[in-house]
């Protein structure tokens, strides 16, 4: 591929136009000059070693020289090469505390998130060195080995959480012995090496002392950052994101966790390195940083990376040749060149030069493509510019001028996503990715990183299933990318926690259905018991009724004749009286309709 590294300087060529007409305005002053002193034919025919053709070919001579030089200025750069890229910097290892003692929020958010703060505040500082990260609780594991993926690091530290160790405590010496036994043993005897532990200090496990004083022997220096306060605060316990409760003593009172200032102090001491406080964040960190450009730098490869091959010596050499070329060329007619007439006719009449227009013809094509070229690496350059300086949006818009100039420009395309992605932007970023992915121009590296990035949009998103298969196809069009396989390595284990919880989600709610079924079965036993009861007890009152019922009958049919009058004579009279009673009461009631009221002759 051929680019242009410095396009603008190829506005200079537009020069070539006032050079041009120059110089024709002074041939035509020259000619009628001629025509003033007489016939110019006649005067030609006097002086005839003058060579008109001659001049104009010394200035498209010196014209093609100049827009050689032109081009040796903007650096033109074709084809590609690969070198070893070489970094000279420092080894660190950073030992992360994520123990459930950091969640606790004496500093604001929490002692967690403003740990992961400073890991990503150092590495915005870090320039060319190599860092790694351990994790630990109650054991320490590597979590990121020694890289210069910076991108990669902040990736892995913004999704750790206090749930990735199921086994509680604060094991800062494993943490130290850890981080010492994945130094690079070739450069054993360098004093390029640091271990910085970000904790709270609550050591309940190790020796943390004796494993600093182990590593000062072996030429690290270990350094720790205090995480909380001396007055300390609750650790929160969490259920789907929300604080349920606060861990709590066997005796039912709730446990304070303070930061222990002594231990972190003695530590950074035993291992020859300095401890700094979490409450001033920004200091800490300049004081980290300061602290670790003490140290010895190291060169280490890093990784092979592609380059273009600059071509400006020959556009150089070829400019050179035309203006020695230029010098020996005299504006006097050669007897042989006169007789073929290249120069001019015999008669005087003024010739044409055809291979000189077609050069200058040739000349106009080359600087309107190249300019072309130039109206869509400008804006990208630019674009680059505001990208390394950190301003993003304008870097996005640069690259869509670029883009409107050119729809299939890769490097506009690719340059954009990563614009947007760094905006959080990640819809639009994605189909920037996917776009390049898709590009039959594109090679295996310009695919490579754009599965990668675009595997780093879906983490983010959180769809670690769709990660893994972009992070696949990233290392299938360039295995050996180690920053992929680490991110590789992540997505499968953010996968399985994924996997893992949903899992349990769906065991709870299956068992929040089971037992809510059973509370449903349980008060429909207990209805149809109580409908059961109802039951029973309706049949016990027919039951007694009937029994009542025979009895009467059964006392009927006991009594004489004599007996069984009295009891009808009786029950006429109670009849009598109550229909007595009725009639009674329907006179009152109409009388108090009526407004007339009449005393009761009887009380009943």
């Amino acid at each position: 591929m051929f680019i242009i590294e410095n396009p603008k300087i190829l506005y200079l060529l537009l020069l070539v136009v006032p050079f041009a007409a120059a110089f024709y305005l002074n041939m035509h002053r020259k000619r009628k000059r001629l025509d003033e002193a007489g016939k110019y034919p006649g005067i030609r025919r006097q002086i005839p070693q003058y060579s008109v053709g001659k001049q104009h070919l010394k200035f498209y001579l010196c014209m093609l020289s100049y827009a050689l030089l032109v081009f040796c200025l903007s650096n033109p750069q074709l084809g590609t090469s690969v070198k070893k890229a070489e970094r000279k910097g420092v080894d660190v290892m950073i030992a992360l505390d994520i123990s459930n003692s950091m969640n606790s929020n004496d500093i604001q958010p929490s002692r967690l998130m403003r740990a992961k703060q400073a890991v990503i505040r150092i590495l915005d500082k870090m320039e060319s060195d190599r860092i790694g990260l351990v994790v630990f609780a109650g054991d320490a594991y590597l979590q990121l080995p020694l890289t210069t993926d910076y991108g990669a690091a902040k990736l892995f530290i913004s999704n750790i959480q206090t749930s990735d160790l199921s086994r509680q405590g604060t094991a800062i010496g494993s943490a130290i012995d850890l981080c010492a036994r994945n130094f690079d043993p070739k450069y054993e005897n360098a004093h390029n090496k640091a271990v910085i532990v970000i904790s709270d200090g609550e050591n309940h496990e190790d020796d943390a002392i004796a494993a600093a004083q182990e590593a000062a022997k072996k030429g690290i220096v270990v350094s720790t950052v205090g995480m909380g306060s001396p007055q300390g605060a609750p650790i929160p316990e969490y259920k789907n994101g929300q604080v349920v409760s606060y861990k709590k003593n066997a005796d039912g009172s709730v446990v304070i966790t303070r930061m222990n200032r002594a231990m972190m102090e003695e530590i950074a001491k035993a291992g020859n390195g300095f401890h700094v406080e979490a409450n001033n964040i920004s200091s800490g960190v300049e004081t980290v940083f300061s602290k670790l450009a003490e140290l010895d730098k190291v060169s280490f490869e890093s990784r092979n990376i592609s380059d273009y091959e600059t071509r400006y010596v020959y556009f150089l050499a070829l400019a050179t040749l035309l203006l020695l070329l230029e010098i020996f060329i005299f504006e006097k007619k050669n007897p042989v060149l006169n007789r073929k007439r290249i120069f001019g006719t015999k008669d005087g009449k003024k010739g044409r030069i055809p291979a000189l227009s077609g050069l200058a013809a040739f000349l106009l094509l080359f600087s309107a493509g190249t300019t072309l070229h130039a109206q869509t690496a400008v804006p990208t350059n630019q674009g680059n510019r505001q990208y390394k300086e950190g301003n993003f949006h304008e870097a996005e818009i640069s690259y869509l001028k670029a883009l409107n100039k050119d729809s299939t420009y890769l490097k506009a395309r690719y340059n954009l996503g990563n614009a947007r992605y760094e905006q959080k932007n990640y819809e639009q970023a994605m189909e920037d990715y996917v776009s390049v992915t898709g590009n039959p121009a594109a090679g295996k590296t310009e695919k490579s990183a754009a599965f990668h990035n675009l595997g780093n949009t879906f983490m983010q998103q959180k769809d670690y299933q769709k990660a893994v298969d972009s992070y696949i196809q990233s290392l299938k069009n360039e295995p050996g990318r180690t920053d992929t396989r680490y991110n590789l390595a992540y997505a499968l284990q953010m996968l399985r926690q994924q996997q893992d919880r949903q899992r349990q989600d769906k065991q709870d709610q299956d068992k929040k259905d089971q037992d809510k079924q059973q509370d449903q079965d349980k008060q429909q036993g207990q209805d149809k018991d109580q409908q059961n009861q109802d039951r029973q007890k309706e049949q016990r009152q027919d039951n007694r009724q009937q029994d009542r019922q025979q009895q009467q009958d059964q006392q009927q049919q006991s009594l004489t004749p004599r007996q069984k009058a009295k009891r009808q004579e009786a029950e006429r009279m109670l009849r009598a009286l109550e229909n007595q009673e009725k009639n009674t009461l329907e006179k009152i009631k109409r009388s108090k309709d009526q407004g007339k009221g009449s005393p009761v002759e009887k009380d009943w």
